[in-house]
């Protein structure tokens, strides 16, 4: 059985502030304080220089197509922030079994953004599985590239890998070390994915501090079911029989 934290209550009682507000908690993160290293991934390069801001306006913006009220499968593909059976992967489980939505998240540890567009995989998932919808929680291993814009032309590849069906990019969660800019990118080169920035949410941490606990995926679950425009399920139905 799976009880829900107050995460969710408080959820249901913002759902009316959902445009203005898409994510339930935020904090601004100090980079001076900032220690811990990147994921490691192929892709990824360090950040040799100062991080450069990116626009706040540009990043927290909420693309947000239309939900499809014919959803009834939803494949979600991810680096290992969505958590293969555990973390957000199980918690978005969770929320679309409430509403009666199939739904399949495929983890790939070291997933980059070159790395997955390069080969195709999403593609060869989308035709074999034809989803209704499909979710990408993609970026964070490539997060602290000194050079984002050399990403952009894989973030296109992997969004036409998806072809013509509803789709929502879950940005990644911040690291503590800055950013150089990758989530500005994402977000004027996801569409037309609905887009979403992950970036200030303030939630548990494993002992890695990167990886979410399963209290902090729930909290990040609320989030992304507020910012997708989901129907949203029936809080009796998150606890189980």
């Amino acid at each position: 059985m799976i009880r829900r934290p107050a995460s969710w209550l408080l959820l249901v009682g913002l759902t009316g502030l959902a445009v203005a507000a898409p994510f339930v908690v935020r904090k601004k993160r100090s980079h001076e304080t900032e220690r811990a290293s990147a994921p490691s991934d192929a892709d990824a390069t360090s950040s040799a220089g100062p991080s450069t801001s990116s626009s706040q306006a540009e990043v927290a913006k909420v693309v947000r197509p239309v939900w499809p009220a014919s959803a009834k499968y939803v494949l979600h593909v991810g680096d290992s922030s969505l958590g293969f059976e555990q973390g957000l992967a199980l918690e978005m489980s969770t929320r679309f079994k409430a509403i009666g939505v199939r739904y399949e998240a495929i983890t790939e540890a070291s997933a980059g953004l070159r790395s997955y567009a390069t080969s195709a995989k999403l593609a060869e998932l989308v035709r074999a599985k034809k989803p209704d919808v499909v979710l990408l929680t993609l970026g964070m291993n490539n997060l602290t590239v000194a050079q984002p814009e050399e990403y952009e032309v894989d973030v296109k590849v992997l969004v036409a890998q998806i072809g013509n069906r509803p789709c929502y990019w879950i940005g990644p969660l911040s690291l503590e070390r800055p950013e150089n800019g990758l989530n500005a990118l994402l977000a004027r080169s996801t569409a037309p994915c609905g887009w979403s920035s992950s970036y200030e949410l303030d939630i548990e941490r494993q002992p890695d501090h990167i990886h979410p606990t399963q209290r902090g995926a729930s909290l990040w679950a609320d989030a992304n079911w507020t910012a997708l425009g989901a129907p949203l399920p029936e809080a009796a139905a998150l606890k189980g029989p």
